[in-house]
């Protein structure tokens, strides 16, 4: 039979997608693949783990039919790179796999091999049977991802690993007990709670843009089945039964607070920009002071030895006063979550953030132990023009005050787009030219150098000859 030709940036992706969905670490081995491809046309790549864990990838084109098992590792070896095709071919009677393929020209091969009962049981892997998908509304995908993000596969009293799919409060929640998310405004098509375990494969690259879609499969396996459709993209995953799960409604805090902020629009990116370079993102904790005061919501962060620096908003509405101490990247996933009220309760109470509107997202996330960050002396960020060059106002990361812009350069209007881009293609142009004659003039010295050799080779042969010839 002829080999079937895949890229090799399909097996790279099909197995970072295995990897995140089976939870393997490291060299950990995971199961053999099915690749099918059928004689109408289609070609699809299936793995299923021991535990009923499943992933599915159907990839469009008419192919030789052909039904091979790959095992793990070939994986590795024949997609290590998402340049270029690999073949892939049955050997020795059907027990060993050989992929061929080109590394920078040069010519490579793996073979890969599997137990008969291996291959015998991955011939029959298939998809889950789905009567309908079911769309739980806008938006769901990105809240399943936020709520993975929240999740402990740790933790052994609730199953804090899972993500609770609730379809009377039309929920995604999830919490890992030191920060919790609550996603509203789904619809699910069953009659009671799910629990299902978090698959961090929605955040690789091949799955992040993917809207998604679910079902759930009761008639046949043990356990049903949670189908989650993402593209071309299949992935199933048991329930978790007979699970506790906490009630979070009993942990979130009520009321605004004694201190409550909404943020503008400006202010909102200002602060999930730059979080992560504020001082001190190399501590475990990753601790930010988080304050209410004169009318102002500031985020100050410091490391021993030197100012503290602190983020202010500018347009948003901001009432009472308050402090606390949290985790940065709790309020980077409340932030990311499109939470814009903050209502902070004090210092040792949790941090509730809430979307817009009565169907929004809920983050609620612990503070921690320990002092607040002084503001005396801090270097305040702000989200309005460049900070001048007063000490409390210092560009972000520099003792030194912004140049000043020359007046010529703030008075002159704005260039045209059409003519930037003109230029930007003419400047192309010129620098593709001046390549192409670099490499003209290098062939050109390389081809005198070796006439030169020859030259000097043959005078010094002319004079051998002359010596002995006297």
């Amino acid at each position: 039979m002829p080999p079937l030709i895949l890229p090799r940036r399909t097996l790279h992706g099909f197995r970072l997608v295995l990897k995140k969905h089976l939870s393997l670490k490291g060299r950990d081995a995971g199961p053999p693949i099915r690749l099918h491809a059928a004689e109408e046309g289609g070609t699809r790549l299936t793995a299923v783990a021991p535990d009923g864990r499943g992933v599915s990838l159907g990839l469009p084109g008419d192919r030789p039919p052909a039904d091979l098992v790959l095992p793990f590792g070939l994986l590795a070896e024949a997609g290590a790179a998402k340049a270029g095709d690999v073949s892939l071919a049955g050997a020795d009677g059907g027990t060993a796999v050989v992929a061929n393929w080109e590394e920078k020209g040069v010519p490579q091969s793996a073979r890969g091999t599997l137990e008969k009962a291996d291959r015998d049981r991955a011939a029959h892997f298939d998809v889950p049977s789905v009567e309908a998908e079911h769309d739980p509304g806008e938006d769901f995908a990105a809240a399943l991802r936020q709520a993975v993000a929240v999740t402990d596969a740790e933790s052994t009293r609730y199953a804090l690993g899972c993500v609770r799919l609730d379809p009377h409060a039309g929920r995604v929640e999830a919490t890992d007990s030191h920060c919790l998310l609550i996603a509203r405004g789904f619809a699910f098509p069953w009659d009671e709670p799910v629990l299902l375990p978090a698959s961090h494969a929605l955040g690789c690259s091949p799955l992040k843009d993917e809207e998604v879609r679910v079902a759930r499969v009761t008639d046949g396996p043990k356990v049903p089945l949670v189908v989650l459709s993402a593209g071309d993209w299949t992935l199933w995953t048991p329930e978790a039964r007979d699970a506790r799960f906490p009630d979070l409604d009993r942990v979130v805090p009520a009321g605004g607070g004694k201190a409550s902020v909404v943020l503008s629009e400006a202010d909102a990116a200002f602060l999930a920009d730059r979080l992560d370079r504020l001082p001190g993102a190399g501590d475990s904790r990753r601790p930010v002071t988080l304050e209410v005061r004169d009318g102002v919501f500031l985020v100050r962060a410091a490391e021993e030895g030197a100012a503290a620096v602190e983020l202010a908003t500018a347009y948003s509405e901001v009432r009472g006063g308050a402090v606390a101490v949290a985790d940065r990247r709790f309020l980077a996933r409340a932030l990311a979550a499109g939470c814009d009220r903050i209502a902070l309760h004090g210092p040792e109470e949790p941090v509730r953030c809430d979307a817009a509107g009565d169907g929004g997202t809920t983050v609620v996330f612990a503070t921690l132990a320990g002092d607040a960050v002084a503001a005396s002396g801090a270097v305040r960020l702000t989200a309005e023009a460049p900070a001048p060059a007063a000490p409390a106002t210092v560009p972000f990361r520099s003792p030194d005050p912004a140049p000043e812009m020359p007046r010529s350069q703030q008075d002159a209007p704005a260039a045209d787009p059409e003519a930037l881009l003109d230029r930007a293609a003419a400047l192309t142009a010129t620098l593709s030219e001046a390549a192409s004659q670099a490499r003209a003039l290098a062939a050109d010295l390389r081809k005198l150098k070796k006439r030169d050799r020859a030259v000097a080779t043959a005078l010094d042969g002319l004079k051998r000859l002359g010596g002995l010839a006297a």
